[in-house]
C-alpha cells in the first residue's frame, strides 16, 4: 500500500528502486562483517595448528575483500542515487517555478477578466443613465413589435409606467400610435435598414388633448454574430420647433405684407395729396360754388382715405413716429374716459394699473391708438355684455422670449394686458388675427386693420404683443414694450 505521502510518477519510481538498492548493499555488507566475526570466532574455540591459522587467515581476508566490494558497490549505489535525488530536486524546481508562472498567468488573466467586467459593467451605466436622462424616447422590441425595454422620455409619451411596456405591444399601449408607427417598425424589420426622421402628428396620452408633431427613427438591432435581435425607435417632440417654424413663416408672411402695403399706402397717399390740394382749390373758386357739397363730400373720402394710409403705415412700421418717455399708466388714464364713451352695451370696464410699471420710450399718440384698438375689439367681441379688464405691470423675460418672437432680447418690460369675456377664437382664426384687412366681423362693420395697426405700432416701439385665445373662453392681448434704458432716463 503506497504511504501518505509517498510521490508519485518517475521521481517516486526511481526514488523507491534507489532505496532497495542500499538496502541490498548493506544487508550484504552486514552478512560479510557477520562472517568475519565467525570466522574470529571460530579461530579461537579451534586453537593452535599453524594449518588452521592460514586457512582462517585466508578466509578472513577473503571476506574482507567481499566487504570492501559490498561497501565499494554501495557507495557507488549512494553516489548514482545522490545524482538521482539531485536530477529530481532540479526538476521539481523547475515544475514548481512553471506551476508559479502559471499561477501568476492565472492571475493577471482574472485580473484583466474582472477589469472587463468592472468596464463592462461601468458602459451599462453609464449607458441605462443616459437612457433614463435623455429627452428622446427609446423603446426596444423583439421581432413580434412587443417591447423589451423603454426609457423615461417614451414612457411619459404614452402616459404610461416603464415597467408596463415590458412584453405588451403598441397596440396595447396605443392603437393610435401603433396605426402610424408599426408599418415602419415592420418594414425596419423585413429590409434590416434603419429609417430616418419620420414626422408624424396625433395626440398621445401625456399631451393633454393638445396635438403634438413628433419625429421618429428606426433602426435594427443586430448582433455582432449577424444575427437579428429586434428593433429600436428613437422619438422625438419637435411640437416647440414646428410652432417656431409657423411662427417665423408668420412673420415672414407679415413683413412681406407689411411692406407691400407700406408701399401701397405711400403711394396712395401722394395720390390723396393731390385730390386734396385740388379740392381745396375748387371750394374757392368761385365757377364751382354750386358744386360746393360735391366737393367737401370729395374732401370727406380724402380724409377717410388718408386715415387708412396711415393705418396701412403703422402696420408696415413705416409711419413718422415722435418717441419720449412715458408712463403706460398715464396714457391709460389718458384714453380711459373717451373708451367708456366709445364701449356701448353692457360691458363693464376694470383699470388696474400697477404702481411698478417702468416708464417707455414711445409716442403715446400711437400707444393711444394701440389701447383703443385692443379695447374696440375685444367689446365688440362681447356684443351680450360681459367685462373688460385692462392691466399694467412689469416682468422680467428670459432668453425663452425668443421663442415667442425672435426680434426680442431678455430684459425687463412694461406689459399691458387686455382680457375680455368675449366668444372667443380659435387656433385658426389667432393665426391670421395681425394680418391687414382680415375681420371676423360681419360685412360692412370693421376694415379689419384694427389689430394689424396695433401690430404694426408694438413692432414698431421695438416690442411684442400675443394673444391667447379659445372657442367660448375670452381672448387676452398682452404687449410686451421695452423699458426706458438708463441713458434714455438720464437725458430726461
Amino acid at each position: 500500500m503506497r504511504r501518505r505521502n509517498e510521490p508519485r510518477g518517475p521521481a517516486g519510481q526511481g526514488r523507491h528502486e534507489g532505496t532497495a538498492e542500499l538496502q541490498h548493499a548493506a544487508w550484504l555488507s552486514a552478512a560479510a562483517l557477520a562472517a568475519i566475526a565467525l570466522t574470529v570466532a571460530g579461530t579461537s574455540l579451534v586453537g593452535g595448528g599453524h594449518r588452521w591459522h592460514s586457512l582462517i587467515a585466508l578466509v578472513v581476508c577473503i571476506e574482507i575483500a567481499v566487504v570492501i566490494g559490498a561497501i565499494s558497490g554501495l557507495t557507488r549505489k549512494i553516489m548514482r542515487h545522490a545524482r538521482t535525488l539531485e536530477e529530481q530536486r532540479l526538476l521539481l524546481e523547475t515544475q514548481a517555478s512553471e506551476l508559479g508562472n502559471a499561477a501568476v498567468e492565472a492571475e493577471e488573466a482574472r485580473a484583466r477578466a474582472e477589469g472587463e467586467m468592472r468596464q463592462k459593467a461601468r458602459v451599462v451605466a453609464l449607458l441605462d443613465a443616459a437612457l433614463a436622462t435623455s429627452p428622446v424616447g427609446f423603446g426596444f422590441f423583439d421581432p413580434q413589435l412587443r417591447f423589451l425595454r423603454v426609457n423615461a422620455a417614451l414612457a411619459r409619451i404614452n402616459n404610461r409606467a416603464t415597467e408596463d411596456h415590458v412584453g405588451a405591444t403598441l397596440s396595447d399601449i396605443d392603437p393610435r400610435l401603433a396605426a402610424k408607427l408599426e408599418p415602419m417598425l415592420e418594414r425596419v424589420l423585413a429590409t434590416r435598414k434603419p429609417i430616418s426622421n419620420v414626422e408624424f402628428g396625433g395626440i398621445a396620452p401625456a399631451a393633454g388633448g393638445r396635438p403634438h408633431r413628433w419625429l421618429t427613427s428606426g433602426f435594427p438591432i443586430i448582433t455582432a454574430d449577424g444575427d437579428l435581435f429586434g428593433v429600436g425607435i428613437a422619438v422625438t417632440d419637435v411640437t416647440e420647433f414646428k410652432q417656431l417654424e409657423e411662427q417665423f413663416l408668420q412673420a415672414q408672411k407679415m413683413e412681406a405684407v407689411g411692406r407691400l402695403a407700406g408701399g401701397v399706402a405711400h403711394d396712395f397717399n401722394n395720390l390723396l395729396t393731390v385730390i386734396n390740394s385740388y379740392a381745396e382749390l375748387m371750394l374757392y373758386d368761385p365757377e364751382m360754388s354750386r358744386a360746393h357739397m360735391e366737393v367737401e363730400e370729395i374732401r370727406g373720402a380724402a380724409a377717410r382715405a388718408a386715415k387708412l394710409t396711415r393705418q396701412l403705415l403703422a402696420f408696415s412700421r413705416r409711419q413718422a413716429m415722435e418717441p419720449r418717455l412715458v408712463s403706460p399708466n398715464d396714457v391709460l388714464r389718458g384714453v380711459e374716459t373717451l373708451l367708456r364713451r366709445l364701449v356701448v352695451g353692457n360691458v363693464d370696464i376694470v383699470t388696474r394699473l400697477a404702481v411698478d410699471t417702468p416708464l417707455v420710450r414711445v409716442d403715446p399718440g400711437q400707444l393711444e391708438q394701440v389701447l383703443m384698438n385692443l379695447a374696440i375689439n375685444a367689446a365688440d367681441a362681447m356684443p351680450d355684455g360681459g367685462s373688460l379688464r385692462i392691466e399694467t405691470a412689469c416682468s422680467t423675460l428670459g432668453e425663452e422670449v425668443r421663442r415667442a418672437d425672435p426680434d426680442l432680447v431678455a430684459g425687463d418690460y412694461a406689459v399691458i394686458r387686455v382680457t375680455d369675456t368675449g366668444h372667443g377664437m380659435d387656433a385658426a382664426t389667432v393665426a391670421k388675427i395681425f394680418e391687414p384687412f382680415f375681420t371676423t366681423k360681419e360685412s360692412g362693420r370693421g376694415t379689419g386693420l384694427g389689430l394689424s395697426t396695433a401690430y404694426g405700432i408694438v413692432k414698431q416701439f421695438g416690442g411684442h404683443i400675443d394673444v391667447d385665445s379659445h372657442p367660448n373662453a375670452g381672448t387676452v392681448f398682452t404687449v410686451y414694450l421695452p423699458t426706458a434704458t438708463k441713458g434714455e432716463l438720464v437725458e430726461t
